[in-house]
C-alpha cells in the first residue's frame, strides 16, 4: 500500500509578498534524494518544523531573538535567516541571492539538527518544545488576569466530529482519542454532519473541505450557528487544488486549516490544543 509522505512545514516568517513567492518555490525544488518541504499558511494550525526568516524585517528579527531564549528551542524548531539580519542572532544566515544547492544543504543540515533534539528529548522522557503563542504578547500587559484565564477556557470533552466521507482520517482521529474516552462520529454530507453536532454534542469538526457537494464554509456556519450548546471548533483539511480563502474562513467562524496529509503527532497536538487538553 503506498504511505503518506510528511514533507517537513516551513514557516516564512517577514518576507516580502515576491520574495516569500521566489522561497516557497526554492523550496519546492528539493533534490529528489533529501528531505521535502513545504511552506504553512497563515491560518494553518501547525506547528513549523523549520522558520525561515527574512532578515531585514526588525520585527522578525525580534521575534526570533526571543524564541531563541527559550530552552530547547534553538535546536527542536530551527530557523534560517535570509537577508543581512540588523543584529546578530544564534542562528544561520544566508544571503537573499541564494545558491540553491547551498540552500537545500544548509535546510538539510536544520533537519538533522532538529531530527536529533527530539531524539534526545524522547530518549530523555521529555515533551517536545513547547508550541509557541500564535499571538504575541506585550511586554507591558495590562489585561486583567481573569481575561487569560477565560481564554483558556475548560477542558472540552465532547465528541470529535471527522466530516471527510472516507475511512482514513476516521481511524486516525479513533486510534488518537481513544486514550482519552472521546467519541469520534462521522458524517458524509452537510445533514449527517449538522446531525451529528445538534445539541452541542461535538466539540471539534474536521472538515473535508472537498466533501462533494458541501460548501466547507456554509457548513461551517451552519454547525456553529445550532442552538443547544457551544459551537465546536472547525477545522478545514485541505489539499491542492483547494484553495482556502482567509476572508470567507473568518467570515464563517473557521478556526484554522491543517495540510493533508496529517501527521499522528500535527493532529494529536492540535485537537489536544483545541479541546483544553493538557
Amino acid at each position: 500500500m503506498k504511505q503518506d509522505k510528511f514533507p517537513f512545514a516551513v514557516r516564512l516568517a517577514g518576507f516580502p509578498l515576491a520574495t516569500a513567492r521566489a522561497v516557497e518555490t526554492a523550496l519546492l525544488a528539493a533534490p529528489a534524494h533529501g528531505p521535502a518541504y513545504f511552506c504553512l499558511s497563515d491560518h494553518s494550525l501547525q506547528e513549523p518544523d523549520l522558520v525561515l526568516a527574512y532578515g531585514p524585517d526588525l520585527k522578525t528579527m525580534a521575534l526570533l531573538a526571543a524564541m531563541a531564549t527559550v530552552p530547547g528551542e534553538l535546536d527542536a524548531r530551527p530557523a534560517l535567516v535570509l537577508g543581512r539580519p540588523a543584529a546578530p542572532l544564534p542562528y544561520p544566515v544566508m544571503p537573499l541571492s541564494f545558491d540553491q544547492k547551498a540552500f537545500h544543504v544548509q535546510l538539510a543540515l536544520l533537519v538533522a539538527r532538529r531530527a536529533d533534539a527530539l531524539a534526545r528529548l524522547a530518549g530523555a522522557g521529555l515533551p517536545p518544545a513547547p508550541e509557541r503563542r500564535r499571538s504575541q504578547r506585550l511586554d507591558f500587559d495590562l489585561t486583567d488576569p481573569a481575561e487569560y484565564e477565560a481564554m483558556r477556557g475548560q477542558s472540552r470533552r465532547g465528541a470529535v466530529l471527522v466530516a471527510d466521507g472516507g475511512v482514513r482520517l476516521y481511524q486516525q482521529v479513533l486510534g488518537l482519542m481513544r486514550p482519552y474516552g472521546i467519541a469520534v462520529p462521522t458524517a458524509i454530507d452537510e445533514a449527517s454532519a449538522l446531525a451529528a453536532c445538534a445539541g452541542g454534542k461535538v466539540s471539534v469538526a474536521l472538515v473535508n473541505a472537498a466533501l462533494p457537494g458541501c460548501d466547507p464554509y456554509v457548513l461551517c456556519a451552519a454547525l456553529r450557528a445550532q442552538p443547544g450548546g457551544p459551537p465546536p471548533a472547525v477545522v478545514l483539511l485541505v489539499a491542492p487544488p483547494f484553495v482556502y480563502d482567509g476572508e470567507r474562513a473568518r467570515a464563517a467562524g473557521v478556526e484554522g486549516l491543517l495540510d493533508k496529509p496529517v501527521a499522528d503527532a500535527t493532529l494529536k497536538a492540535v485537537l489536544k490544543r483545541l479541546m483544553h487538553i493538557a
